[in-house]
């Protein structure tokens, strides 16, 4: 009788018709221009991350899919798993199928990475050659859309999160890039000769180029200057142009962020938004035209309404004048395509400042593109470690930017995390993003205006706009509404006045006189996001329907900006801030 065969047994029989790779050769030796990288470990272990450029295909799906994937016969194939076995039967069986150029990565990711070779997040972000990922592989990416939260009187259910304009999760693959740098690549960049600063310090560096091709930037002239949030990094353009002789715009619409920051350094002007919500272009060439202007100041997108001022005349309005433009792109960011073009284009973008946490990463990194010139020729926005080439008893000498304005140790690990999340965005692609935004965006508009008794800001179209629906139900407080969406709905909006003042004031007192009503004090937000489906905007609409109708099931009290909910002699100890984001 035959002995039966084991595992060493198959792996050795592969092993004689299949040649390996070694990790050394397919990093310095091989090129990938045609290559085709396949990754059959299952999908919990690439959380760990995986070889730049890798598909995933898990060793179960290998013979149903790869076609898919590899579609002629003698395209180069290496396939890796963990320690070897499994890509050498895997690799065996694409030579069966007739494959002719398959070869193993000999002892599989896990020799790859004690090599310290590099590794990125998890393949799943990775879409097959020459295919997006589809919006089924991009909502899997979130675990958050399997969170269950409590609500009165039904125990559990599933989120629907749509606070996106405020915050976003971060989707496996770039917690895994995350996780694993923290982990396993921990430690402080540049100046350091051992080898996990000279890892560390590539991840870093590689970052920059990450986010200039997602925003459409050069760094040859421009630069980009990495911050802790959108907030720091407008403030460090504010910097840069403070001694600059003349004024800033703003806007009406601005975030307290893009407002705040300059006003502190000297005097501004406004630009008027009509009664719906957009930027008066007619006045801003009025204020340009009249008054030595040095900056203007505008949001990609507003996060009230989401609407988007047209940046090229703006830019070019503000060029014709002898002005820059800073563009807040907090909101936009993860939300639409963006090209600051060229420096040498009058519809240019001069400064741009974002963040990663409203962009699918983890808090705690932004950044400021700018010219490198101007960033280079002023004081350090912090003077300290990393910003001096030279310190001597009674001087500095201070490097250009960025590390001019790189003041002790940055946030190296939000910052890979942010690159790595836009880099998730770019493999979706960003003209995908805003088409699945504007669709479940016109859903939730024209859903909200068919219930009736709703006030809705901001134009109707959703082409004009982000992802962002602002709204009150008549006769309903803002806190009231969104305490009853949580405690009865699991639906996660934000309500108040969204650190925007200014144009809330304008848009509550616009809507309210047309109306002939009270002035409410603030409105409920609600914003889409990547892994938002038609299901989340449908349960959003029913139970606004719900508010409207008076037909909540809690017993609410409102004491302030405190929200108590009770129901079946049970308090849900539950509240929110009525007027802080």
């Amino acid at each position: 009788m035959t002995q039966p065969w084991t595992l060493e047994d198959l792996v050795k029989d592969a092993r004689g018709r299949v040649t390996e790779i070694a990790a050394e050769e397919l990093h310095h030796g091989t090129s990938r221009q045609e290559m085709v990288l396949l990754d059959v470990r299952e999908a919990e272990e690439t959380a760990g991350g995986t070889l730049e450029g890798a598909v995933h295909l898990p060793r179960g799906l290998l013979e149903l899919r790869v076609q898919e994937h590899v579609a002629r016969r003698d395209t180069p194939v290496v396939v890796y798993c963990g320690g070897g076995n499994r890509s050498a039967l895997a690799a065996d069986v694409l030579l069966k199928m007739g494959y002719t150029r398959v070869r193993s990565l000999a002892g599989g990711f896990e020799r790859w990475r004690r090599l310290g070779l590099p590794i990125t997040g998890g393949a799943g972000v990775r879409p097959p050659p020459g295919k997006k990922l589809g919006w089924d592989e991009v909502r899997r990416e979130f675990a958050i859309v399997a969170r269950c939260v409590p609500v009165l009187g039904e125990g559990e259910r599933a989120l629907v999160y749509m606070d996106h304009a405020a915050s976003t999760h971060a989707p496996s693959s770039v917690l895994g890039a995350y996780t694993e740098f923290v982990a396993r690549e921990y430690a402080n960049i540049h100046r350091g000769t051992h080898h996990l600063s000279r890892k560390a310090t590539e991840r870093f560096e590689e970052c920059y180029g990450i986010i200039a091709r997602h925003v459409g930037a050069e760094l040859q002239r421009g630069t980009i200057c990495f911050t802790s949030n959108t907030t720091q990094a407008i403030d460090l353009c504010a910097h840069v142009l403070a001694e600059r002789p003349g004024l800033v715009v703003t806007t009406e619409m601005e975030h307290h962020s893009n407002e705040l920051p300059h006003r502190r350094r000297g005097p501004t002007l406004r630009a008027r938004v009509t009664d719906e919500g957009e930027l008066d272009l007619g006045h801003l060439e009025e204020l340009l035209r009249g008054n030595r202007v040095k900056l203007v100041a505008v949001t990609a997108g507003s996060n009230v309404t989401g609407v988007m001022p047209d940046l090229r005349r703006v830019a070019r309005l503000a060029h014709e004048h002898g002005a820059l433009v800073l563009v807040d792109a907090a909101q936009a960011l993860a939300r639409m395509p963006i090209d600051v073009r060229d420096l040498d284009d009058p519809e240019h973008i001069d400064f741009l400042a974002g963040a990663g946490h409203k962009a699918y990463a983890p808090f705690g990194a932004g950044f400021l593109y700018g010219p490198r010139a101007l960033l280079s020729e002023v004081p350090p926005y912090i003077p300290g470690g990393g910003t001096a080439s030279r310190v001597t008893a009674s001087g500095a000498e201070y490097l250009p930017a960025p590390d001019r304005h790189h003041g002790g140790t940055p946030n190296i690990a939000g910052v890979v995390g942010m690159a790595r999340a836009l880099a998730f965005l770019q493999a979706i692609g960003m003209e995908e993003v805003r088409e699945h935004e504007v669709r479940l965006t016109e859903r939730m508009l024209r859903g909200l205006r068919e219930l009736g008794g709703i006030t809705l800001y901001g134009p109707p179209d959703a082409h004009k706009r982000l992802g962002v629906a602002t709204f009150n139900v008549d006769g309903v407080s803002d806190l009231l509404t969104a305490a009853v969406l949580s405690e009865e709905g699991a639906i996660a909006v934000r309500n108040g006045r969204f650190c925007s003042h200014l144009y809330m004031d304008k848009l509550l007192a616009a809507r309210a006189k047309a109306a002939g009503g009270e002035v409410p004090t603030g409105a409920v937000r609600a914003s889409v996001g990547l892994y938002n489906d038609e299901s989340d905007v449908d349960r959003l609409l029913e139970y606004v329907r719900r508010v409207r109708d008076r037909q909540w099931r809690g017993r609410y009290q409102v004491k302030g900006d405190v929200v108590s909910a009770e129901f079946a002699g049970r308090c849900a100890d539950q509240w929110m801030e009525a007027t802080k984001d």
